[in-house]
């Protein structure tokens, strides 16, 4: 079988599972495993990675930023109408601390938690074993660090903008910081329009950074107004807390699952949209030939993976959230915590790439 007849069975497949569980009458499982085929087509396609984008890569930080713009106008939206409202985390000096220590492991794990993801899907063999480690990460974070960040979080700040000077002047503010920094960026000297793909190579050629920025926020906002703002990580540590507690019932009285309870996979939408993330990818790296079945395997860049996994892992239950629910979700909805968590994570995306260039220089990577 070819890679481009496999992608179509990935796709058939994936759109049957969907139309099984809404017929088994679970339709927001249904939505999100749908929606999460969209978001891992659209990273693949676009290579859209935070990581790399935080690293200095101005045309993916423009697509986030053009998406961001975006996915705060259409949540501006949802909100004012009712359909929706932004949760109210509080957050403190472990946002900071979790976003900038998430940020400094994102170079040794080869990507940020969405762009594992997506690569994951790809056949990447290092995403794969940083996937292993933000498993593993996320079993000693609910175990170890959750305790510690569950007494910071009483203390933190729950702070929510449009509730202190009202919906619109929150979102002219939201889109006065991204137009700073989109002109701080800088847009590119060509037109655009010419750089999107033609119809016959849509399923080839990359996409550019800006139309996946686009797309992502197009989705965002159908996901907010049907369900939820877009989080990746929460389904992840809910998994690991599932599995492990099916086998070691000790689990079950740690102090998250006490408080939040266990979630039968099958029954967690949010599972849902991560496996269609995956999905979503692999569809889109076997219809462009990209799929690299998980080969060849480098011992040492799968074991600097798999602790940069880890890493990450551990630093989403200290600032409780990743690149995606920490800083694109939150900004996206107008919480201040969103640019906390962006600030945080541009220091130790910075911080980290210098760090492993001078482990490379020594040979040590």
């Amino acid at each position: 079988m070819t890679q481009a007849a496999a992608a179509g069975a990935v796709l058939i497949l994936s759109v049957l599972t969907a139309a099984t569980a809404w017929v088994q009458g679970v339709p927001t499982a249904a939505g999100m495993l749908l929606l999460g085929l969209g978001y891992g087509f659209v990273l693949q396609r676009t290579r859209l990675c935070f990581a790399s984008a935080f690293y200095g890569n101005r045309e993916l930080l423009r697509g986030i930023l053009i998406g961001l713009a975006v996915a705060s106008m259409g949540s501006a939206l949802i909100i004012g109408l009712g359909w929706n409202r932004a949760p109210r985390i509080p957050f403190g000096l472990h946002t900071l601390v979790g976003s900038a220590l998430f940020g400094f492991c994102m170079p040794f794990a080869g990507g940020c938690m969405t762009g594992t993801l997506y690569r994951l899907g790809t056949g990447q063999p290092k995403s794969l074993a940083a996937f292993l480690g933000i498993l593993v990460g996320n079993g000693l974070g609910a175990a170890w660090v959750w305790p510690a960040t569950e007494r910071l979080l009483e203390r933190g700040w729950r702070v929510y903008l449009p509730d202190l000077v009202g919906l619109l002047p929150a979102t002219l503010l939201n889109l006065a910081i991204l137009t700073v920094l989109l002109l701080r960026v800088g847009f590119p000297s060509r037109q655009l329009l010419p750089s999107l793909p033609y119809r016959g190579s849509v399923l080839k050629q990359p996409w550019p950074p800006w139309a996946g920025g686009l797309a992502f926020a197009l989705l965002f906002i159908g996901q907010f107004a049907y369900h939820s703002a877009l989080g990746v990580q929460l389904p992840i540590a809910r998994f690991v807390l599932w599995a492990a507690g099916q086998v070691e019932s000790g689990v079950r009285e740690l102090a998250w699952v006490r408080y939040w309870g266990m979630r039968i996979p099958a029954l967690d939408p949010g599972f849902h949209l991560d496996a269609g993330l995956i999905l979503g990818a692999l569809v889109g790296a076997l219809a462009a030939g990209e799929f690299m079945g998980f080969w060849p395997w480098q011992v040492r860049e799968v074991l600097v993976g798999f602790l940069g996994g880890v890493g990450m892992g551990i630093a989403a239950w200290i600032a409780v959230g990743c690149n995606i629910s920490g800083f694109f979700s939150a900004a996206a909805t107008l919480r201040v915590d969103g640019w906390i968590y962006a600030f945080g994570l541009y220091l130790g995306a910075r911080t980290g790439l210098k760090a492993a260039g001078f482990l490379v220089s020594r040979g040590l990577l």
